[in-house]
């Protein structure tokens, strides 16, 4: 759990919005946590794949993958059992990723 609580305190520093959290542990093989969250602009959404890296590098906890290029409106973090969405609000709004999981336990960080 301490590679979700470091990324979900470095996206909330950034003050990235709407932070949930999909447990799907037991229901993917792949990864135990889908976190989604939206950035206000680009400049936040590039700032927050470098915070997750050096948060994790830092703790030699992973060194994270990223999928998404300096023009992309939504970022994707792969931090082996952790997958993050980093999306702009139009982004998010259109993918709706959270329509795929209505039955999946997940809750919203709220920085606590």
């Amino acid at each position: 759990m301490k590679k979700l609580d470091l990324i979900l305190k470095s996206l909330d520093d950034l003050k990235l919005l709407d932070i949930l959290v999909y447990d799907m542990r037991g229901r993917s093989p792949f990864f135990d946590y889908v976190v989604l969250t939206t950035a206000t602009n680009k400049r936040q959404l590039q700032a927050s794949a470098k915070r997750v890296k050096d948060a994790l590098t830092e703790s030699s906890l992973a060194m994270p993958k990223t999928e998404g290029d300096d023009e992309a409106a939504w970022l994707l973090i792969d931090a082996e059992e952790i997958i993050v969405n980093v999306f702009l609000g139009d982004e998010r709004a259109f993918y709706h990723f959270e329509k795929l999981w209505p039955d999946v336990p997940h809750w919203a960080y709220d920085g606590a």
